[in-house]
């Protein structure tokens, strides 16, 4: 399982072009990314980061997600360059 690497600000996604959930997901630090090549979203917040399909029906997302991520990149690729960076560890459960 990845997550953030303990001491990352969670707020430093921001910069990669994540956007903060809406309603209760927001209010525990929940952040998004929806990814255009192979309509993916990512979702992190302190102890989890997630790849899922994206679907109009998620709760922790607006109705009409923005898809600005519009480059060659899919979501693994995304994950590649966080690890990389130092943003995610992998964590044994």
């Amino acid at each position: 399982m990845l997550r953030p690497k303990t001491g990352t600000i969670i707020t430093d996604f921001e910069k990669w072009g994540f956007k903060k959930c809406k309603g209760n997901y927001g209010k525990v630090n929940c952040y998004y990314l929806c990814v255009s090549n192979g309509t993916t979203m990512i979702f992190v917040s302190p102890q989890l980061y997630e790849i899922v399909k994206w679907n109009e029906g998620d709760p922790r997302i607006h109705k009409n997600p923005n898809c600005r991520y519009k480059n060659k990149k899919t979501a693994m690729d995304i994950t590649y360059d966080l690890i990389t960076a130092g943003m995610l560890e992998s964590v044994i459960i």
